[in-house]
């Protein structure tokens, strides 16, 4: 019996050993599971925050460009009407050009044949200048009848912009004699005026009206020659842009 117990004893401690080894193994590879799992939850959880800052910084990137267009577009635009497609800001120099520009070649063409309206363009303004024997007898502020076709194809000009329009009346330093006024800024003042009522009266807003009678004060030339005092005698019609 001796025997018999000392051979199985030996089997059964071989035995035990090799289960405990087994055992040991698996619980190894079962952690190791776990440990790769979880490697693998924190990889992911790791690549979504990066996903979702990326989604962050590309939102606060669009948001800037955005921003930024709006701004270009608030600073190129303005509220008031079209212009050849372009919005028409009252502070955009870059328009006010074009402006510009577009009238005064408008004029030029309506005006072509009328030799007696000189057009002028000057820095931000347009001289129409008509002399006085174009519109007014001598002495006379009374507009003549034949001169108003040539006024007309000028106010329908006028129409197609908001510009302001100031209507100046100038003359010679040679006393008034005769007639209705007493002196040259009585004359040229109501030339001025009666201009600007003709405009009021074919369709010109008011508003964009002024009239100034300056007398001989803004010659052109010489007061002390006939033709030179004859250049004197004008009314300036000038569009302001």
């Amino acid at each position: 019996m001796n025997n018999l117990y000392d051979k199985y004893k030996n089997f059964y401690k071989k035995t035990t050993q090799k289960d405990n080894k087994n055992h040991l193994n698996r619980w190894v590879v079962s952690y190791a599971d776990f440990v790769t799992v979880l490697l693998a939850i924190f990889m992911v959880l790791w690549i979504g925050s990066n996903f979702e800052i990326s989604d962050k910084v590309l939102a606060h990137a669009q948001k800037q460009v955005q921003q930024e267009q709006q701004e270009q577009k608030q600073s190129s635009c303005g509220p008031n009407h079209l212009i050849d497609g372009v919005k028409n800001p009252s502070d955009s120099d870059e328009i006010k050009v074009i402006e510009f520009e577009k009238t005064l070649n408008e004029l030029n063409i309506a005006l072509k044949d009328k030799k007696d309206m000189q057009i002028i363009p000057q820095d931000a303004k347009i001289t129409i200048r008509l002399g006085e024997g174009v519109l007014f007898d001598e002495g006379s502020a009374i507009i003549k009848a034949d001169s108003k076709k040539a006024l007309d194809i000028l106010i329908a000009e006028l129409k197609k912009n908001d510009k302001q329009i100031r209507v100046e009346g100038h003359s010679d330093n040679l006393p008034v004699k005769g007639g209705k006024y007493s002196s040259n800024w009585e004359l040229s003042s109501a030339r001025a005026v009666n201009i600007l009522s003709y405009m009021m009266s074919n369709g010109i807003d008011k508003k964009r009206l002024s009239a100034a009678g300056y007398a001989d004060n803004m010659p052109l030339a010489t007061n002390d020659t006939q033709e030179g005092r004859a250049k004197n005698r004008r009314v300036d019609i000038i569009i302001i842009n």
